[in-house]
């Protein structure tokens, strides 16, 4: 099916990204860049990781956040959604089609998908993109461009991709020292001076 999407969009083809210590993967076609900001929050400081492509005038991106246990814990996830939701809107300076819907990853994690019609650089822009709050962290799969572009089987293949993997810290190294040899006691004869 991925050969068959690329084919058709005469692009490369859908290849596995895995973010170990993001705790996720999602298919991705092309070059990914990453992008780290420190965000000033009313909670303080806040670091978002963001991974995209660029592809036919649109950007196909996911990015995670972790945030404050008592940001979290002070408001329901919808209305974090909303308050995601509405950032986005106006970078593409745009509208809503709706308020957004409610959904949820494996069942358990909740979640909002949106949809946008907007501008990017004066020209007419769409966008689609999925929240979900997993613990602390907020996850963002986002597509926006120009939606000529963009199959919609393109977009929903993207966006269904996502899954979560078991997260693993890649940035340090733990090593584990070799067990220590028991000390063998020298036998008292070997102390004596030779003769």
């Amino acid at each position: 099916m991925a050969a068959m999407l690329a084919a058709g969009c005469g692009g490369p083809s859908w290849q596995d990204f895995t973010v170990q210590d993001g705790g996720f993967r999602v298919l991705m076609r092309g070059e990914v860049h990453y992008d780290k900001r420190e965000l000033d929050t009313p909670a303080g400081k806040i670091v978002a990781h963001m991974y995209s492509i660029e592809f036919k005038d649109s950007v196909f991106g996911v990015g995670y956040s972790d945030y404050p246990p008592q940001m979290v814990q002070s408001m329901t996830p919808r209305r974090l959604f909303m308050a995601v939701r509405d950032t986005w809107v106006r970078r593409i300076e745009g509208r809503l089609e709706g308020d957004g819907t409610d959904i949820r990853l494996d069942k358990q994690h909740p979640g909002m998908e949106i949809v946008a019609w907007g501008k990017v650089k004066g020209r007419n822009a769409y966008l689609k993109g999925r929240f979900y709050l997993v613990g602390d962290r907020l996850y963002q799969i986002v597509i926006f461009g120009n939606r000529d572009s963009m199959p919609l089987a393109d977009i929903n293949h993207f966006l269904a991709s996502f899954k979560l993997v078991p997260q693993r810290e890649v940035g340090s190294v733990i090593v584990t020292p070799p067990p220590v040899k028991p000390r063998v006691p020298m036998p008292l004869e070997s102390l004596k001076p030779k003769q």
